[in-house]
């Protein structure tokens, strides 16, 4: 059991990470779930945090390490939008995992067109966004035509 199968989600589809290196324990898979929150998490919770609404890339322990994409501050902020509250990126995502962990995915987004010039945080956000803005119907509103592609894709 995965730490966001206790509370109330959706899930949206896979991503890849091919990176070399196991990042759910004991299991070979290359594929990160993406989830919508459908409540909010208890200040409580240490696997990750979130609002009603935010996206999970990954579902905490049992399963890949979570970041969170806070919705709909980071789809605004990464088409140009003014976005209010903001005092650090991690008003708009967060991650949630291990500096090992860190490194696994990272090693696997490098695959994917990741580089250390950008921190992996912000390159995964707008990546993600990117996708959720091109390929979730409720998102499409989001899209302008200077968006450029995201470097993620769904798969099955």
């Amino acid at each position: 059991m995965s730490a966001i199968d206790q509370y109330k989600h959706t899930h949206l589809g896979f991503i890849e990470c091919p990176s070399s290196f196991d990042f759910v324990y004991s299991n070979a898979t290359r594929k990160i779930a993406i989830y919508e929150l459908l409540e909010n998490i208890p200040n409580g919770e240490t696997e990750f945090d979130g609002k009603e609404g935010d996206i999970l890339i990954g579902g905490g322990s049992g399963e890949a390490p979570a970041f969170r994409i806070s919705l709909p501050e980071s789809l605004l902020f990464f088409t140009g939008d003014k976005v209010e509250d903001f005092d650090n990126y991690e008003d708009l995502f967060k991650a949630f995992w291990t500096p090992t962990q860190a490194y696994i995915l990272c090693e696997g987004f490098s695959k994917v067109g990741w580089t250390p010039a950008i921190p992996i945080e912000f390159w995964l956000a707008e990546n993600s966004c990117l996708l959720l803005i091109d390929s979730v119907e409720r998102f499409l509103g989001f899209k302008i035509p200077s968006l450029p592609k995201s470097a993620l894709n769904f798969i099955n």
